[in-house]
Order: structure tokens, then C-alpha cells, then sequence
């Protein structure tokens, strides 16, 4: 077989002479062959080196991204349940209200117009379903308490409205109902309560209302009267003096005359009625302090 042969030629620096290397062609190409496989080799492996340790970092970047969402997903749920177990709270701190407001249709009263009720869209969110069970569960108790407003107020204006105070300090010396006249000694009926008390004494409005009269008046002498709403009203009869106008607005024990003799009166005192739709009514009734 006809062999073909390369030379090397080896020029060092140092000498002047220089060196010959003979080589075959085939083991010429052994060489090159291993010294190129040796760099693909050795490029593959530094590939996959580098692709490893990237693929290891994102690895770990998902690792800890999904550690964290796991974090959040415990936090929302201790969220969503703490948000279940207030409205649960707010809810039965609701019906008990509703008691004591007197109203037993509050279901049937909020549940209207809630249809097609949802939170914003959550994707496949394990939760939705909670969601949109507390969204209307938020919803109905929203109207449940304004039905609950609506009602306390309109009840705090009835009690502030309603006569509960004596006008003044002092003695009951006459009642409601029938008695002798102590001018001519007939019998007739008494609407009001007579309080014995010393002249000039402060008489206040038992409930909030309007002035209506504050004026002179045949056997009630000086008198006032008073509209409180929802029916009720009030007169202070004999009085010394006046302490509010027509059109006032007076509240519950702000002072509005003051105790005396005059009209149809036999000594110092207040001459006090009470009437609901204009009927008299026993004033002793609505007093809850002492005179």
C-alpha cells in the first residue's frame, strides 16, 4: 500500500537549528480526527454544563416563586375563613337586632335584586364559589342594616317624641281623672296632673317637639303648648312666665316656663296634660323619673 508522509519542521528560538518531524497522512488525520472530536466533546459537554446550571437556576426560581405562592394561598384562605366567621358574626348580631326592632321579615325584605351578583372574575380560583356566596351574603346584610337603620331611628324619634319626664320638681297634689271643683265643689273631670311647686321654678319639655302657643288663655292663665309628633302633645297651664316662643324647637328637658298662679288657680303650681290624637291621657303614665 503506497503510504504518504508529511514533514514537520520544529524552529526554536533559542537555536539556530532546527528539527524534522516525519508523519504519516493517516496518523496525521488520527490526530486531527481526536483533537476535534476532544473540542466537540468538549463544546457538548460545556453545553450541557451551562444549560444544566440554567436550568437548575430556574429550577430554583420556580421553587421558590411556588413556595411563596403556597404562602399566599394559606394567608387567602385564613383570609377567606376570618371573612366567613365575621359575617357569620355580623349576621347573627343582625337577627338579634331585628328582635329587638321588632321585625321578623328581614330575609324577605333584602333578598330582592341580588340576581347575577359576582365578584370580579378570579380565573379557576378554588374560592369563587366562597366569593360569591359572601358578596351576597354582604350584599343582603347591606339591606338588612338599612332596613335596621331605618327602623332605630324611626324609633329613637318616637321615644324622643313621646313624654317620659316629669315637667318639674315638686308635689302631686291633684290626679287625672274625676273630681270636685275646688272653686264651686261640682264634680267634672281633671285632664291633666296638678304639681305643687314654688313660683319662678323651671318647667322643661318632657320630649322633644314645636312650640305651638305660648299665650294667655281663660282659666289656664299663662299657658303653653306643645306638639311632640306621632300623635302627642303637651299644655302647661298657670304659668309665671315664658321661656320659648311659638315656632321653637325645644328638646327633651330644655327649659320652657316657669311655675305660677295665674288663671283659675289657687296657689302656685303646674297644671300638666297630656294627649295623644288629642285625647287626654293620664300624664302619670309616661312619667319614668321621680318629681
Amino acid at each position: 500500500m503506497d503510504r504518504r508522509y508529511s514533514t514537520i519542521i520544529f524552529v526554536p528560538h533559542a537555536r539556530a537549528k532546527f528539527r524534522k518531524l516525519k508523519v504519516s497522512h493517516r496518523l496525521l488525520f488520527s490526530i486531527v480526527s481526536i483533537i476535534t472530536s476532544s473540542l466537540c466533546l468538549s463544546t457538548f459537554f460545556s453545553v450541557q454544563y451551562f444549560t444544566s446550571l440554567s436550568q437548575t437556576h430556574e429550577l430554583t426560581k420556580l421553587s421558590h416563586e411556588n413556595r411563596e405562592l403556597q404562602t399566599a394561598n394559606e394567608q387567602f384562605s385564613k383570609s377567606v375563613e376570618s371573612l366567613r366567621t365575621q359575617l357569620r358574626t355580623v349576621e347573627d348580631r343582625t337577627r338579634k337586632l331585628a328582635i329587638i326592632a321588632g321585625i321578623s321579615t328581614l330575609d324577605e325584605t333584602s333578598q330582592g335584586g341580588v340576581g347575577g351578583l359576582r365578584p370580579p372574575d378570579l380565573g379557576d380560583n378554588p374560592y369563587r364559589d366562597d366569593l360569591d356566596k359572601m358578596a351576597f351574603r354582604s350584599h343582603r346584610l347591606d339591606k338588612d342594616l338599612s332596613v335596621l337603620e331605618k327602623k332605630f331611628v324611626a324609633q329613637a324619634q318616637l321615644l324622643a317624641s313621646t313624654p317620659s319626664i316629669a315637667p318639674v320638681r315638686g308635689i302631686l297634689t291633684d290626679g287625672f281623672g274625676g273630681r270636685s271643683d275646688p272653686f264651686t265643689g261640682e264634680q267634672g273631670v281633671h285632664n291633666a296632673i296638678d304639681i305643687s311647686s314654688a313660683i319662678g321654678q323651671a318647667v322643661r319639655a318632657p320630649a322633644d317637639g314645636i312650640v305651638v302657643k305660648s299665650e294667655w288663655a281663660n282659666g289656664y292663665g299663662n299657658v303653653i303648648y306643645i306638639s311632640h309628633g306621632y300623635g302627642y302633645s303637651t299644655r302647661y297651664a298657670h304659668l309665671s312666665g315664658y321661656g320659648v316662643q311659638p315656632g321653637d324647637h325645644v328638646k327633651r328637658g330644655d327649659v320652657i316656663g316657669y311655675v305660677g298662679s295665674t288663671g283659675r288657680s289657687t296657689g302656685p303650681h303646674l297644671h300638666y296634660e297630656v294627649r295623644l290624637n288629642n285625647v287626654p291621657v293620664n300624664p302619670l303614665e309616661y312619667i319614668l323619673n321621680a318629681f
